[in-house]
């Protein structure tokens, strides 16, 4: 038996977990263990979209079904993780990063029991100033608790290289989103493209996120504000709720570029089908993100794409002038170029091709890929 754990259940995870459940050398041996039911981590985002494929027949365990992520209590839940894990018993247990009670109590659980424990990280050595004395004690909880890793990509690897684990037990493809979902709703949508019915403009930049300071929407605002006054004219669509919205606002009302720039509020991912289908290019302009998931999913709907050189994601899936653009979110001259290179310089053949390639690149982070590797690990 394998279990997986997290905290967030969010629809890639759901889509994640259909994937090892349905994988031909796992089916009938994947039991999930979610951690609340109510709200987690980031205050209101949805976690298991029923519109999003159906879930009844899964084996997923709600320890705190009623309780918010801070209400619960991590020791709460290190116990009820402890207890649940008692009851299935499994042979493997994955288990979510290393920086909450639960998940080192998971960890802690199958060492003591001699079952294998299986790290699944994002975590890069930009994510956080680095301290040397802490970074040792990493490196030694980490070897002594874990047997496997499964990270994102090269960035990811690197940093569990640098933590000392070793590089043979370090499998790829954590951060997957549902392709297919996106790739075949964007085009169902651009077939029958009534864009008056979605209320968007003709040409836009779109961000997906949270707006909180660490993504720099306020960077993304000030770097199209000079964008707009170099002659662009697509507009810019944030799709994303938090708890910068208000601030944000009034600093898109206090450049004048209000009339341009519509705050669309958190969406499902569903409702975001037309937001994906209908953009000209899609932004994340984070100066922090251990990857950045809806980079995946503006890929798989055939986006050009402008990320950050601080998201996880950038040195994978983003082929600098060939299916989108990278930059230093520290440089903001550098955002405004690379808004203008592919708002204003950048014609529809262009644009076209550059998302054709998105599509190409992001077809090789499936969910069959990361199912592979895990099933990889469970047969080693």
């Amino acid at each position: 038996m394998v279990v997986v754990i997290w905290i967030d259940w969010y629809p890639y995870h759901m889509a994640r977990f259909r994937a090892l459940a349905s994988h031909g050398a796992l089916r009938g041996r994947i039991r999930g263990i979610e951690l609340v039911g109510g709200t987690g981590v980031h205050t209101g985002l949805v976690f298991r979209e029923r519109s999003v494929g159906s879930d009844e027949e899964l084996l997923v365990d709600t320890l705190a079904p009623n309780a918010s992520w801070s209400e619960a209590g991590q020791r709460n839940l290190a116990l009820a993780t402890w207890r649940r894990l008692e009851e299935i018993n499994p042979d493997v247990v994955l288990v979510p990063g290393y920086y909450t009670a639960p998940a080192l109590a998971a960890a802690l659980w199958s060492k003591l029991r001699g079952r294998r424990t299986v790290l699944m990280t994002e975590s890069t050595q930009g994510d956080h100033p680095r301290q040397r004395w802490k970074e040792l004690l990493k490196s030694g909880l980490l070897r002594s608790l874990f047997d496997w890793a499964v990270a994102g990509g090269d960035a990811h690897v690197r940093y569990l290289q640098a933590l000392q684990f070793s590089t043979s037990r370090i499998a790829r493809h954590y951060d997957v989103v549902d392709n297919r979902f996106f790739e075949e709703g964007a085009r169902s949508i651009r077939e029958n493209n009534h864009r008056a019915d979605w209320g968007l403009p003709e040409k836009f930049f779109l961000y997906v996120g949270r707006l909180a300071a660490e993504k720099n929407a306020d960077g993304l605002l000030r770097a199209y504000e000079e964008y707009r006054c170099q002659g662009g004219m697509w507009s810019l669509v944030l799709a994303g709720d938090g708890p910068e919205r208000s601030a944000l606002e009034a600093v898109a009302d206090s450049l004048g570029i209000s009339d341009c720039v519509r705050f669309a509020g958190q969406k499902t991912s569903r409702e975001l089908l037309p937001f994906y289908a209908l953009a000209s290019c899609f932004v994340l302009p984070s100066r922090r993100e251990p990857w950045g998931l809806v980079v995946n999913e503006a890929m798989a709907a055939g986006l050009p794409v402008i990320v950050s050189s601080r998201c996880g994601c950038a040195e994978n899936l983003v082929e600098d002038g060939r299916n989108g653009y990278v930059f230093d979110p520290f440089k903001p001259d550098e955002l405004s170029l690379r808004l203008k290179l592919m708002g204003r310089d950048a014609g529809p053949v262009r644009l076209r091709d550059m998302g054709e390639r998105s599509r190409e690149v992001i077809s090789g982070y499936s969910l069959q890929k990361w199912a592979d590797e895990i099933a990889r690990i469970v047969a080693a």
